[in-house]
């Protein structure tokens, strides 16, 4: 077990307990939108790949994000297996968070802003579906987990998100894994749900929050699959079920649709963040956005949550 620097992670905790913090927007909708179409973590092999990852993560720096993501989903020993990667888990890793440090760096350098800055190691789904629904076996799951969670944690990341989940049983594997790994480091657990705020797998939001809470998770939510104006019921949901509970939603910016061969996501920034100020009196712990969403649609946010504060004073 790794034994970490809490420094960080207390204040994580602690500063959402007071205020809303940010996260960041899409990774992979970004370079997709780059016309980049290999995985997204495959650029953290290459040097002249990692530069356009850290100036992603500064474009959303640069937009107010408190939290940036590393460019990790996919970097679990299983998914990486089935693009032949597996034997590059280390490096992948590694390279994302420093491309995230690196980022951090460069703002600091450019700006005056002296306000606490986390990265977010992330974790995402393996691709496969666990036994009996799969050909998964529990064990080699954790396993699966445990590895990237190894490296991400050994690397200083602030906090972990595990996100884009279909099924709660692998987020729960998922909670275990790092707690395997790290008794302290926070943990954000975020599940995909439909616009009734059931999963693919059937597992309904009121359900999710306090069982992933009792597993370990201190952060849990939503994200993507669903635009900024469907998760609300989400929200509701997970909110009626805790009323205490610290809640993460990440929401994507509408619906993709195909305009010149290109996928667009149809909700301006101005209409994501119309929609997110609908989440701020039910009080979540931090915003963000998934699929789609820009350094702009952050930026929008931003705004959205200082008017809303303003009107609470």
């Amino acid at each position: 077990m790794i034994k970490d620097n809490n420094i960080n992670k207390i204040k994580l905790l602690d500063i959402i307990d007071k205020k809303i913090l940010v996260c960041d927007g899409g990774m992979g909708a970004t370079l997709l939108s780059a016309g980049i179409s290999a995985l997204p973590d495959s650029l953290n092999l290459d040097s002249s790949q990692i530069k356009k990852i850290i100036d992603i993560h500064l474009g959303y720096l640069e937009a107010g994000s408190d939290i940036i993501i590393t460019n990790t989903l996919n970097s679990t020993p299983i998914k990486l297996e089935s693009h032949g990667l597996q034997h590059e888990i280390k490096k992948i890793n590694e390279n994302a968070v420093s491309a995230a440090k690196e980022a951090i760096n460069l703002y600091r350098v450019r700006s005056v802003d002296n306000k606490p800055i986390f990265i977010a190691g992330d974790i995402g789904p393996l691709g496969k579906l666990l036994d009996p629904f799969g050909p998964l076996k529990y064990e080699e799951v954790l396993d699966a987990f445990s590895k990237q969670a190894e490296i991400l944690i050994g690397e200083k990341v602030d906090l972990i998100i595990i996100e884009t989940i279909m099924d709660l049983n692998e987020a729960l594997a998922a909670v275990k894994a790092v707690r395997k790994i790290s008794k302290d480091i926070p943990i954000a657990c975020s599940l995909t749900f439909g616009e009734n705020g059931v999963t693919l797998m059937g597992n309904k939001a009121e359900d999710a929050v306090e069982i992933l809470i009792n597993a370990g998770s201190n952060i849990v939510g939503a994200n993507c699959s669903v635009g900024s104006s469907a998760m609300l019921n989400v929200v509701k949901k997970m909110r009626e079920a805790n009323p205490e509970a610290r809640l993460i939603f990440q929401p994507n910016a509408g619906l993709p649709v195909l305009v010149e061969g290109k996928t667009i996501y149809n909700e301006t920034p101005e209409t994501m963040a119309s929609n997110i100020a609908k989440f701020l009196p039910y009080k979540p712990s931090i915003i963000g956005g998934c699929c789609g969403s820009t350094p702009e649609h952050i930026r929008e946010i931003i705004k959205a949550i200082r008017i809303y504060n303003n009107s609470q004073q």
